[in-house]
């Protein structure tokens, strides 16, 4: 294994996280998480050492993943929970725990709105409604909207139940755009996405044209394709 790059990799999305308490949690989280990941790339096919250098890769951008990880672990409430945690467990236990954070995080996020990446006029929207389990976390596809200067946003949330044990990740979606001949249209994009046990999240594509046929929704292993011309979704999720 490259476990020096894996090392450096994780070092560096932790110094991002200023609660230092959580590191160790943290850290081995994301060991089990990168090591997941090696498996199924190995399974596809791919040989050991092409596997563990692509898992750096498919995880992403340390400083991103090291920021949110940082929202999902501040400091002061750290310190806050970890006071706390003491004093409750003095009187009834810690495990009432959970849902002090829980409330915290729904207190910082629930009053979150949709934010749009343009103050173009809308032109066409399309209501989706789609709920989907992945792992600890729900993600709900809200909304779709296009723009007059042809920007397309996916509008989600997610939620997080308060008594899961793992590590927030601050769930994120990313998206494909095709025509009618399957051709992948991607011009670029972007997206934003609140952390917490709730989060609105908003991902967008550029000059998106108006008679684009199919976008496509990726999360972890899920894949949800709709219809731009008929609202049909259809997706990969297990029944």
């Amino acid at each position: 294994m490259d476990e020096k790059r894996w090392e450096m990799y994780l070092d560096e999305v932790l110094s991002f996280v200023k609660f230092k308490y959580d590191h160790k949690a943290i850290r081995r989280e994301l060991a089990e998480h990168m090591a997941d990941l090696k498996e199924d790339l190995m399974a596809e096919g791919m040989d050991e050492d092409a596997a563990e250098y692509m898992t750096v890769e498919y995880m992403g951008e340390a400083a991103e993943i090291g920021q949110e990880l940082d929202q999902e672990h501040h400091a002061l409430l750290g310190w806050v929970w970890r006071i706390s945690r003491i004093l409750v467990a003095c009187l009834i236990g810690a495990n009432i725990m959970p849902l002090f954070s829980f409330v915290t995080g729904m207190t910082s996020n629930i009053m979150e709105k949709y934010e749009p990446s343009t103050e173009a006029t809308v032109v066409w929207q399309m209501e989706l409604d789609k709920e989907y389990q992945i792992y600890d976390d729900t993600l709900i596809l809200d909304d779709i909207y296009y723009y007059e200067d042809k920007k397309l946003d996916v509008v989600y949330h997610t939620k997080r139940s308060p008594l899961s044990r793992s590590i927030g990740w601050g769930m994120t979606i990313s998206l494909g755009i095709f025509d009618a001949e399957g051709n992948d249209i991607r011009e670029g994009g972007g997206g934003y996405k609140s952390g917490g046990y709730y989060g609105i999240g908003v991902d967008h594509l550029d000059e998106v044209p108006a008679d684009a046929k199919t976008l496509e929704i990726y999360c972890s292993d899920l894949a949800v394709t709709v219809d731009l011309e008929t609202g049909e979704v259809t997706d990969n999720a297990e029944t």
